[in-house]
This record gives structure tokens, C-alpha cells and sequence, in this order.
């Protein structure tokens, strides 16, 4: 699990009640919870991405929540060893003998290869499509990106919207003393709403969608080399240095002396 997920909503929380409460206590905090301002922002904000997106991408959007609480992907080095070892056993055994290698879904791209491979399919057309299903998946991680990123766009909108409602309440009620305060709060709390759903939720969770992303694209890079590699005949200490040479030098020299 991300820890850094976990403690940075943790310190967000603590330093937004914090400072608050250095005004006049933690009964201060109970002046900014209001469920009118509350579903103004949230229930507009829902809105708009129903009417922009099918529910069916919102529902991955939700899914992708999960990697924004998930560990790292496998660090290249062992998915470069899998692969050497695959190269090892491609030479004794040929290509179908690949075929044992399942990796439960765990890595479906490789899986896809390995029955490529198997079925003896021409090196181009392997890496077209394996390629292809690369781009796939990271379009799909774009779009769960985008999806939360567009919520940080609305929040702080409908805050804003949330804002003028109040002030036209309040406005309006000029000749009632009792009702500036209500109205006044209204116009205020949504806004700081609108900000905090955007700053603390939903832009650090398009950040590690899209962290999460770009490890992966590393990861299917390397897979797509490695088995165009195996299948060119290559022994594994070619398929292990054609990929290390992918890795930053730091990297690789740390790998290097774990060995």
C-alpha cells in the first residue's frame, strides 16, 4: 500500500482542522461543515461529469482510486529477470515451451506475448499488436486521469457558483440583520469546499493515476522488447543487457551490485 497516499490525506487533514482551530478552538471547525454548501458543490460537481462522461468510464474512474492507495508496479529489474529466464527457457525448450509461464493475470500483455510467440507469429505482427494493446492501456489510464482532473476543475467552479449564490442571498436580505450571517457563510464555505475537493482529493489522485501510468508504460516497454528479443533467438545475456540498457544508469548500477 502507498503510505504516501495515506499520510499526506492524514497531514492534510490535521493541518486544515489545525489551523482553524489555532482561531478559537475545534469548535471553530464545526462553523465550516455545512451539508447545504456540501451538496451544492458535490451534487453539481456529479452532475457535470454525468452529463460529460458514460457511466461506465466514471465507473473506472472510481476503480482507479485503487492505485492511488496501491504499492509501486514491479520494479523493472524483476521483470527483466522473468524475462532473461524466459529467454533461457525459449533456447532449451523453443517457444512453446513458453506456453507453462502464466502469470495469473498479473501482467496480461505478457501473456499476450507468450502466445504469440507460441503460435509462432511474425515478429512485425507481434509487435504491432502487442504495441497496440500497450497503447490500450494507457489511454485508459489517461482517461481515468482526465476524469479526476476535470472534477478539480468543477469543485472550485460550483464553489465559486456556491459563492454567489449566498451573496444574493444575503443581498436580498439586506433588510433582515438575522439572515446576513447564514447567507454570508453559504457564500464562503462552499468556495472553501470547492478548493479543498480539488487541492487535497482529486488533483493528488489524477498525480498518482498518472505516476502509476508512467511506470507501467516502463514496464510494457520492457516486456515488448524482451519477448521481440526472445523471439529473435537471442540468449539471455543479450535479452538481459538490450533491456538494462533501458534503465537509468543509476539503476542498472545498483542492480549490478545487488548480483
Amino acid at each position: 500500500m502507498a503510505l504516501t497516499t495515506t499520510i499526506g490525506l492524514i497531514l492534510a487533514f490535521i493541518v486544515i482542522v489545525g489551523s482553524i482551530s489555532t482561531q478559537g478552538g475545534l469548535g471553530r471547525v464545526m462553523m465550516f461543515i455545512d451539508l447545504g454548501s456540501f451538496i451544492l458543490v458535490m451534487g453539481a460537481t456529479i452532475a457535470s461529469l454525468i452529463v460529460n462522461y458514460t457511466f461506465k468510464e466514471l465507473w473506472g474512474a472510481i476503480k482507479a482510486v485503487r492505485f492511488a492507495f496501491a504499492s509501486k508496479p514491479q520494479p523493472p529489474e524483476e521483470i527483466i529477470d522473468i524475462l532473461v529466464k524466459m529467454a533461457v527457457k525459449a533456447r532449451k525448450g523453443g517457444f512453446i515451451s513458453l506456453r507453462d509461464e502464466d502469470f495469473e493475470g498479473k501482467f496480461q500483455l505478457l501473456n499476450l506475448g507468450i502466445g504469440l510467440l507460441s503460435d509462432g507469429t511474425d515478429p512485425e505482427v507481434t509487435r504491432e499488436i502487442l504495441e497496440t494493446a500497450s497503447a490500450t492501456e494507457t489511454n485508459q489510464f489517461a482517461a481515468h486521469e482526465r476524469i479526476w482532473r476535470d472534477m478539480a476543475v468543477y469543485g472550485p467552479m460550483f464553489g465559486m457558483l456556491g459563492t454567489l449564490v449566498g451573496l444574493v442571498l444575503m443581498l436580498r436580505g439586506l433588510s433582515d440583520p438575522a439572515s446576513i450571517g447564514p447567507a454570508m457563510s453559504l457564500a464562503l464555505v462552499t468556495t472553501f469546499y470547492g478548493i479543498v475537493i480539488a487541492g487535497v482529493l482529486c488533483l493528488p489522485i489524477a498525480g498518482k493515476i498518472h505516476n502509476y501510468s508512467e511506470r507501467m508504460i516502463m514496464i510494457r516497454m520492457l516486456i515488448i522488447e524482451g519477448l521481440l528479443s526472445i523471439q529473435d533467438g537471442d540468449n539471455s545475456q543479450i535479452v538481459e543487457e538490450r533491456l538494462r540498457a533501458y534503465l537509468p544508469k543509476d539503476t542498472t548500477r545498483s542492480a549490478q551490485k545487488k548480483e
